[in-house]
């Protein structure tokens, strides 16, 4: 009888070997609980961002829907406007024009745009009208000793969503989440259907040393003459140092947009971005319309 009594297991509850799966099992689920709360909530923002990149494509082409009914109305002939401002003198200029296109976050480009394109280096094409300014450009910086190259300009959407693409996928390699890969992506590259690159107006120029200007190769001697002689050609530096909350794109020493020699000279005399003028007319029609 006493044998069969020993011979009996001991109670798992309470007993030794109870406490020790206890706790095993709690450590397990303190490491699985937050493990993959942490990864629900990472594919959760990762959906998030994705459904604002969608909705912000789509308010893109409705914008551009908007854009382009405003554009098939009947336009009447405009005259240029005299600007006057204390601050910044005076200028005549017209508003209507093509070298003014404002092209950016909020001024996408409409699907049906078409540029008439003259290829002015092999592989690389701008619009027809700024042919002579730029050329003239490039040769005055070479009689003054800079040997310049242009190594990007006009590129079509597909070419614009592909490197946006390739900079996304990139800084998510280098360990970067996607939300993270997507708002560095847009401070270095404008997002397809944004980018000034689509309207054959705008070029990368660098060094002929080099295949692009970095930001810390912005105090270089080619940079430095592009950024004070270009306006004298109808260029101006696009995105300067320091107003990136304005222009919504990093400082690139390379980039170079036309915009006509009397605005070009109005924008880099006043170190004025492109959208800061564009504030300045709209400041200036409203006091007009209040007068």
């Amino acid at each position: 009888m006493n044998k069969r009594k020993n011979s009996r297991r001991k109670p798992y509850f309470g007993s030794v070997r109870f406490f020790r799966h206890l706790i095993l099992t709690t450590i397990a689920l303190l490491i699985i609980i937050p493990a993959g709360m942490a990864l629900y909530f990472k594919e959760q923002n990762k959906r998030l961002v994705k459904e604002s990149y969608g909705l912000y494509s789509e308010n893109l082409a409705l914008q551009s829907q908007s854009d382009m009914a405003k554009n098939s109305e009947a336009v009447k002939e405009t005259e240029p406007v005299q600007l006057s401002s204390g601050k910044y003198g005076e200028i005549l200029v017209d508003t209507s024009s093509w070298e003014l296109l404002l092209v950016n976050d909020t001024h996408p480009l409409s699907p049906q745009f078409k540029v008439n394109l003259v290829e002015i280096q092999p592989g690389q094409s701008v619009d027809a009208r700024i042919v002579k300014d730029l050329q003239d450009m490039m040769a005055a910086a070479e009689n003054e000793g800079y040997q310049l190259h242009i190594y990007s300009s006009f590129r079509d959407l597909k070419r614009q969503q592909s490197l946006f693409n390739d900079c996304l996928k990139r800084l998510q390699e280098e360990g970067l989440d996607y939300q993270q890969s997507f708002y560095e992506s847009k401070a270095k590259l404008a997002l397809p259907g944004t980018s000034e690159h689509q309207t054959g107006l705008a070029v990368d120029i660098a060094p002929k040393a080099y295949f692009y200007l970095a930001e810390e190769r912005g105090g270089q001697k080619e940079a430095v003459w592009l950024a004070e002689n270009s306006c004298r050609f109808g260029f101006v530096l696009r995105y300067p140092k320091d107003k990136e909350n304005i222009t919504g794109i990093r400082y690139e020493p390379e980039h170079f947009r036309y915009v006509g020699k009397t605005v070009a000279k109005f924008l880099t005399e006043n170190d004025l971005a492109l959208e800061e003028f564009y504030d300045i007319l709209q400041k200036s029609s409203t006091l007009k319309k209040m007068e």
